[in-house]
């Protein structure tokens, strides 16, 4: 009977020994694309880790081989997702390149959502690395979501509870004119619902470079492929020059909203021609 017990007892603790491992179980794989016998799929990282990529690139040619990666960066356009990898290390064959099978050392991987594509490209960093082109069609995606769980969260926050109207926003509404506390809580409400607008301008104009950089990288080869990112910098610093160009006229709380409508007056100028 003890016997028993201790069998019991070993098991219970062995249990309780595996919750926290059970818990915080390896994330899943998630596909995000298929297109033919091709397909893509992420993993989060775990633990605040690096996510991973695994793609299976089956070609027209026959082609065919396999890698994982480290996700670098992932950006979130109107018509394409982009993904960045780098670290690459095969699993199956390497690509060919020559007389030699040759994996590149990173990849860009946008995924057109409207066309069904998924177009990979990497310029060489000088040999060994190769330059890599490969177009992707018929493709099928989901798992939108994990995509967007890849992407940096956002710099300010979103919404207006009362402790993010309370902070930032009611500072600005006090220095900006002096009034009843009551006025200034009004205000700063106010504000707030007004800038979310001018966050949802702004998502509009990064999802507008980002369309624009993955529509560049389909025909960029070599050294231009290397220059597409300097695309994003150029809006901004014409957004910049936007922003700078009139004087504002209104005073005290109404210059905090002119401030707003100008901001998304730019994002609007510089999202329609990125």
């Amino acid at each position: 009977m003890t016997h028993g017990i201790s069998g019991w007892v070993l098991w219970f603790v062995g249990l309780n020994a595996a919750a926290p491992a059970m818990l915080h179980a390896a994330p899943a794989p998630v596909t995000i694309a298929t297109c033919g016998d091709s397909s893509i799929e992420v993993t989060a990282g775990k633990t605040g880790g690096s996510a991973t990529l695994h793609g299976v690139v089956v070609t027209g040619h026959g082609e065919r081989w396999s890698f994982t990666a480290n996700v670098g960066l992932s950006r979130i356009g109107a018509t394409t997702r982009t993904i960045t990898v780098e670290d690459i290390h095969t699993v199956e064959r390497k690509p060919p390149h020559g007389d030699q099978d040759i994996a590149p050392s990173g990849l860009f991987v946008d995924l057109w959502l409207v066309d069904k594509k998924v177009i990979l490209r990497h310029a060489s960093e000088g040999a060994p690395d190769p330059a890599y082109a490969v177009d992707l069609d018929r493709c099928r995606f989901e798992g939108d979501a994990a995509i967007v769980a890849l992407v940096a969260p956002p710099a300010e926050p979103v919404g207006c509870d009362a402790a993010t109207v309370r902070g930032g926003y009611r500072t600005q509404v006090a220095r900006a004119a002096k009034l009843p506390d009551a006025d200034v809580d009004r205000e700063a409400q106010a504000l707030c619902e007004d800038h979310q607008k001018t966050i949802e301008a702004r998502n509009r104009l990064e999802a507008a470079i980002s369309d624009r950089a993955a529509r560049d990288r389909v025909a960029a080869r070599g050294a231009a492929l290397l220059h597409i990112e300097d695309t994003r910098l150029l809006a901004w610093n014409r957004m910049d020059g936007c922003i700078g160009a009139d004087p504002a006229k209104a005073h005290g709380v109404a210059a905090l909203h002119e401030g707003e409508a100008k901001l998304r007056a730019c994002y609007g100028k510089i999202a329609a021609r990125p």
